[in-house]
């Protein structure tokens, strides 16, 4: 399974929220970070997932995206990059005020 998120402060919160449950998981901050035969949950960011596949991704904040002055059109594409390593499942954390959450339709009510 793999944790894949948009920044560095909700990588660093999701792996905190494991390492509080004690569930085993590695951070990939960068290409080569990554041991695919080890049993733990893999959290990286959107851009360092690119290549890689995973049975589960879960997508934390994409209800945020895209963040206030940054390009849809490249949130977008990072969003794909991240939602097309799912092999099997893939689960979208959509809370927020994000143009992506609205798109996928799931408004606040």
């Amino acid at each position: 399974m793999a944790i894949i998120c948009r920044d560095y402060a909700t990588m660093d919160e999701c792996a905190n929220a494991l390492r509080h449950r004690k569930l085993p998981h590695q951070v990939r901050r960068r290409s080569g970070d990554f041991n695919p035969g080890s049993d733990t949950i893999t959290v990286l960011t959107m851009h360092v997932s690119k290549g890689l596949e995973f049975a589960v991704v879960a997508i934390p904040g994409a209800g945020q995206m895209p963040a206030a002055g940054e390009d849809e059109h490249e949130e977008a594409r990072l969003f794909y990059v991240a939602a097309t390593r799912a092999m099997q499942r893939l689960v979208i954390g959509v809370s927020g005020n994000g143009g992506f959450g609205r798109r996928l339709g799931f408004e606040k009510g």
